[in-house]
């Protein structure tokens, strides 16, 4: 009998502190993808994350005067977010970004419910971009260092684009303003010229 209690007192230590390592073992991105061929591409990935976080800002910022907790908002705006009429202004279309939003959703609830929750829980609050970071690449595997989402490499190439036309046209503009300073130089020599000629042919005269 005595036997019997000392083996089931070790079962329930061995319970005990299989469960409390559990409860202190930190939250970590899952490696397994959800199941759509979308997430085999890690910019499609990254852009649908990046997407999804955007939308749900703009949603959470909206509501959060209304009435309700900080839970029911996050659940409101995590059903609303993923919409093709939400999604339209990212580069991949309307549907694909639909697929990878529902996707996250449904994969990473909870590591979405808890970076949400704990960002909008603390009064540092910098913007859309911390909340990005927070998501997207600690709460979630999707935009890891070196992949960048689709619409900021976008973005960055509009910008080089139209730095590289004004750079251009400042150069064109350069080269008129020197060659009609050329020209104004040439004329004036030659004006002076036929000035002198003028005045030498009048005094042989």
């Amino acid at each position: 009998m005595k036997g019997v209690l000392t083996t089931w007192m070790v079962l329930v230590v061995v319970v005990m502190v299989t469960a409390t390592q559990k409860e202190d073992k930190p939250l970590r991105p899952k490696k397994q993808l959800p199941d759509d061929t979308l997430f085999n591409d890690p910019a499609a990935f990254c852009e649908g994350c990046y997407g999804m976080v955007h939308e749900a800002f703009k949603l959470l910022t909206l509501w959060k005067d209304e009435k309700g907790s900080l839970e029911e908002h996050i659940d409101a705006t995590l059903l609303a977010t993923c919409s093709t009429d939400r999604l339209r202004s990212y580069v991949l279309s309307p549907p694909k970004m639909m697929r990878l939003c529902s996707g996250i959703r449904a994969h990473y609830e909870e590591e979405l419910g808890l970076s949400l929750m704990g960002y909008y829980s603390s009064r540092q609050q910098t913007g859309v971009d911390q909340l990005f970071e927070a998501v997207c690449k600690k709460a979630i595997p999707a935009c890891p260092k070196g992949i960048q989402p689709m619409s900021i490499a976008r973005k960055e190439k509009m910008k080089a684009a139209e730095e590289k036309r004004a750079k251009e046209e400042e150069e064109k503009n350069k080269q008129e303003t020197n060659t009609q300073d050329n020209n104004n130089t040439k004329n004036n020599k030659g004006n002076k010229k036929q000035k002198n000629a003028t005045t030498k042919t009048k005094e042989e005269l």
